[in-house]
Parts: C-alpha cells; structure tokens; sequence
C-alpha cells in the first residue's frame, strides 16, 4: 500500500539546505516541513499527488512500482532521480534542474487515449488500487496536475523532489 505523495519544486535556498542534509531522519523531517508550509501551497511549489502517484508511475514506465523502470525522461516524473533517503519506509528523490525541463516535454507529450490504456492495463495483482472509470478520471486529473507543475518548475528552473511514505 502506498501513502500520499508530494511533489516539491526547490528553489535555490531549499535546494541548498536540503543538500547540506546527509541524515535520513533530517532529510524527512526538511521534506515534512516544506509540505507543512503555507508558502510553498500558496506558490505552487508543492503538488499533492495523493495516492495516483502510484498509477501515474507505473503508466509513464512498465507498468510495476520500480524506480528502474521505463526510460528517461518519463521514468523520472515520479520515482525516477537521485534517492536521497535509503530507507525502504520512504521514497525521497531529488530530479536536478537541468533534467526538470526533459520531463515537463515528455509530460506535456502524454496522451489521454494512450495513458486510458495503459491505466486499464494495470497488472492488478501487483497493483493493489481500484481500477475503474471515476479512478482513472482522478489519475489523469493528477497527472495534468504534475504536467503544470513541472512546466512551472522548469521554467523557474528549479529542482524537483518527490516523496512519498510507503504503508503497509
């Protein structure tokens, strides 16, 4: 099962403390705050992905939760980067502002027809969400979401983070 899933967009200070961090707990707790701050939501340096984070992924690669999955630069919409913390509780990935730009093309490429079917392709015994219409309408909202997010990121050009807490 996997939990709510934040997209950051770094400005040059964040980018800067966040790369003094080399603890994981630290790492977590600066990403915890980022998504706790009203300023971050108001400038829309901080995309709520809710759980489609995870349909979204498997859409943009082959189809399974791996970080190794598909090619660049659609690989790295979500899982794909540099892991910033080890643990297996929590994704934390960092794409570098040089990449973001590769990812908001390649996402503004996406197709609806092509992301319905692979979406209702879905391998459900290792995806374990609901699949259906109403849900595909909330992942490819989501997804339009990230599209604007990362052009926006791009165009400031700033890194992008994006975590996620793993639940059993």
């Amino acid at each position: 099962m996997v939990g709510r899933g934040y997209h950051i967009a770094l400005g040059r200070e964040h980018a800067k403390r966040l790369f003094g961090l080399k603890q994981d707990q630290e790492i977590l707790r600066f990403l915890e705050e980022l998504k706790g701050s009203a300023e971050m939501k108001k400038s829309g340096r901080l995309l709520d992905c809710g759980t489609a984070w995870d349909a979204i992924h498997r859409c943009l690669t082959e189809g399974e939760l791996d970080p190794a999955a598909g090619d660049f630069p659609l690989n790295h919409a979500v899982l794909g980067g540099k892991r910033l913390h080890q643990g297996s509780d929590h994704a934390a990935v960092l794409i570098r502002p040089d990449m973001v730009r590769f990812i908001a093309d390649a996402l503004a490429e996406v197709d609806e027809t092509d992301f319905r079917q692979k979406y209702f392709s879905l391998n459900r015994d290792s995806y374990k969400q609901p699949i259906g219409e109403k849900e595909f309408v909330q992942t490819w909202i989501v997804l339009r979401d990230l599209q604007v997010f990362f052009g926006a990121a791009a165009e400031n050009m700033e890194a992008v983070v994006f975590t996620a807490k793993y639940q059993e």
